[in-house]
């Protein structure tokens, strides 16, 4: 049964999808997770809220925690976070109801997550669990189609099948949350960008983990598919190619909690 926390979409989508979302979703770039790690001077207790497959959590070693916590409400999703050492913890839970005792977590980070969860009642609770030098911090990886005529068009395609409450990290939406509240302080951001290597079929599943796309019937899944296949195969740029670049920017917000003197 879904959290009633989730959007309907997103728990089928993502519970269908967990494992093309592993293969076909890209890393972080490495200077964004040194920033990251430049932001917190040895935190002892890190959240990773909403963690996916672990695309992410994986590379939180370094920050020298002695609790790496991933928090994640799709079982499908849990399942590769079980293949991830450095885990310390795993939790079915979500942003509304964190497990945690107040002020005890250093840093929570949301990974191409937050947008799901931005509303006043998941900011309080994070403002709950974080410590008073605490840091919430959200990235997202998002592609990078300036100026790629083809890849804008496959884009707008794909993002014809959005059902209406489905929120998505580039409609910046999910920012108005942070506006007249007292529970954070003010985002900052810093943005990286990097490369991913893809194949044709990497960019069908990168497609087919999209929540909504997953969430489609079979029938609709393959007219979308066989749609973009025609569309990559009359782009004259990769037609002779292999394996081509796609660019992405990683985006980088954090901010931190402003607790009561009460």
């Amino acid at each position: 049964m879904a959290d009633p926390n989730m959007n309907a979409v997103a728990a089928e989508g993502f519970e269908k999808a967990a494992e093309v979302y592993e293969q076909a979703r890209p890393t972080y770039p490495p200077d964004a997770i040194d920033f990251i790690k430049s932001l917190h001077d040895k935190p002892n207790v890190i959240v990773d809220l909403g963690a996916g497959t672990g695309k992410l959590t994986r590379l939180l070693g370094s920050m020298g925690a002695q609790e790496i916590v991933a928090i994640e409400p799709v079982a499908a999703m849990r399942e590769n976070l079980k293949k991830i050492p450095i885990i310390t913890k795993i939790i079915d839970g979500t942003a509304e109801h964190i497990p945690f005792d107040d002020s005890s977590i250093d840093i929570i980070i949301c990974a191409q997550s937050f947008h799901w969860f931005a509303t006043h009642h998941a900011l309080t609770e994070l403002n709950r669990v974080l410590k008073s030098n605490g840091l919430l911090i959200l990235i997202w990886n998002n592609s990078d189609n300036q100026g790629i005529e083809w890849a804008d068009n496959i884009t707008k395609y794909v993002d014809s099948f959005k059902p209406k409450d489905v929120s998505r990290y580039k409609s910046m939406e999910w920012k108005a949350v942070f506006d007249n509240q007292n529970l954070f302080s003010s985002l900052q951001q810093k943005q990286f960008s990097h490369k991913q290597r893809v194949t044709r079929d990497l960019v069908l599943n990168r497609i087919l983990s999209t929540s909504f796309v997953a969430a489609l019937s079979s029938e609709e899944q393959t007219k979308l598919v066989d749609n973009v296949k025609k569309m990559l195969n009359d782009i004259e740029e990769i037609r002779n190619v292999n394996e081509f670049d796609i660019t992405h920017r990683t985006d980088v917000y954090w901010c931190s909690p402003l607790k009561s003197s009460s």
